[in-house]
């Protein structure tokens, strides 16, 4: 065989095929590689809109933690985060957006305070809610968090809270034109029982739980509230309205009360543009007054404290005698008739920055705040509030004429006050018919205290104040 016939052989042996070899699979090279070509650009158009969308929701939905800080007004917090160690605090404490639950004894108080800042680690922006745990409460803080970026505040500030057992004091002072949502739930959120409440503006409440019922007192604001399993029938809670839920018969009635006999008494809802300005003409119903023995001499303004708009009582400049600066209302005529209600009490919110006597003096009557009521001919009731103990042995703690010892809290801090009925305190044959007057003062030598709210509560058939 020649090369060239070895070379044909070579060839057809190359280009010989097996027909058992041959493709046999039952999609065609040509449809396969359309599926290819498809199922690529359905991948494509997939990410391209999930980025389109994670874009999106990064800009205009996205959030950030605002700055949340517990503050312990009175005695000690217990504090349990989501490894659930409970830990003790008697100070203050920075609160993350990690579940964590609160809890007051009887004789401690604690507030948290949260600001609406642009960055999550800067807690020196203005004020926009606080809330105050009265003694035996707990509740779970879940989360407080602000739209990322200005251009997405259409979408509301929102705090939440969840399985409340006890009593909140709730102040709202920071919401300006942006939407605000304060989520309240009685039960924990995995649960469709229980009561959900929404505070939706600038605003003064007071929401209580009990295993009875669920009142939630409106002093100034908007709020609503509904059961969980029946989301379309809420109940709108105006302004001197209250909201009594029964638990256990699921029924809820609002009432109208006269939640505040007191006018332009919750200073913190001014407008801090106030702050500054004189107190006689922003606040025209409160008569502020100065007297001491000798220089130098206090004084009182309306100012701007910690976010909180209040009337500062001050007297220093090494002042060594006793001195007084007070603020008063007077009801008109022979003044406010109370005989009709069967329930009287007082709140006020204040901060007590500086003292220089130890607890209120030797006679007990010379507290860096004092409160008083004025009724009937002669009749009074006084109370007062003091931080500094030194042990001092001539120190007292109630004054000759109070039925109660003073209250202690913690310097420079936030404490709202409930003086709960005073009728039970007072003999029944004592009851005040008229109130002629409430006010309240900083006596002593040195003393620095803002007061950012006082209210008379009076309610009827009720040991709740405000029904």
């Amino acid at each position: 065989m020649d090369i060239t016939e070895q070379a044909e052989q070579v060839i057809a042996e190359a280009s010989y095929s097996d027909p058992e070899l041959e493709y046999s699979g039952t999609v065609s090279p040509e449809r396969a590689a359309w599926i290819v070509l498809l199922g690529s650009f359905a991948l494509f158009c997939t990410v391209t809109l999930s980025t389109i969308l994670g874009v999106y929701h990064f800009l205009f939905q996205s959030t950030v933690a605002m700055p949340a800080m517990l503050h312990v007004a009175k005695g000690t917090v217990g504090i349990t985060g989501s490894d659930l160690i409970e830990t003790v605090e008697r100070q203050n404490e920075e609160l993350t957006n990690a579940l964590t639950s609160i809890s007051t004894d009887s004789l401690s108080q604690a507030t948290i305070q949260f600001r609406d800042v642009s960055e999550a680690n800067d807690a020196s922006g203005p004020l926009l809610a606080a809330v105050t745990l009265q003694g035996n409460t707990f509740v779970t803080f879940n989360f407080a968090n602000r739209p990322r970026f200005e251009w997405s505040r259409q979408n509301p500030l929102r705090l939440q809270f969840s399985r409340l057992k006890g009593e909140l004091d709730i102040l709202v002072t920071g919401v300006a034109e942006h939407p605000f949502v304060m989520d309240i739930y009685t039960e924990d959120l995995n649960s469709d029982k229980g009561l959900h409440v929404q505070i939706l503006n600038n605003g003064r409440y007071r929401l209580s739980v009990s295993e009875d019922d669920i009142r939630l007192l409106n002093l100034v604001g908007v709020a609503r509230a509904f059961f969980r399993d029946d989301p379309e029938r809420p109940d709108l809670v105006r302004s001197g309205q209250e909201l009594v839920v029964r638990v256990g018969a699921r029924s809820s009635s609002i009432r109208q009360s006269t939640t505040n006999a007191l006018t332009n008494a919750t200073f913190s809802l001014q407008d801090t543009n106030v702050a500054g300005t004189q107190l006689e003409s922003s606040l025209p119903n409160w008569h502020c007054s100065i007297s001491q023995e000798q220089p130098p001499e206090g004084s009182f303004a309306l100012v701007e404290h910690d976010g909180r708009v209040g009337i500062r009582l001050r007297r220093l400049n090494n002042a060594a005698t006793h001195g007084v600066v007070r603020c008063l209302q007077e009801f008109e005529g022979d003044g406010l008739d109370v005989t009709e209600f069967d329930s009287l009490r007082v709140l006020a919110t204040f901060s007590a920055n500086y003292q220089s006597l130890s607890l209120c003096g030797k006679a007990a009557s010379e507290c860096p705040l004092m409160l008083r009521i004025d009724y009937d001919s002669r009749g009074h009731w006084l109370r007062g509030f003091f931080y500094e103990d030194l042990d001092s042995e001539e120190a007292r703690q109630r004054c000759d004429s109070c039925i109660q010892d003073h209250v202690n809290t913690n310097q420079a801090v936030w404490y709202t006050f409930d003086s709960d009925n005073l009728l039970n305190s007072i003999a029944e044959d004592d009851w005040p018919a008229r109130i002629r007057s409430i006010e309240f003062y900083a006596s002593g030598h040195q003393f620095d205290t803002v007061v950012s709210e006082v209210a008379l509560l009076l309610g009827r058939n009720s040991g709740n104040g405000g029904s």
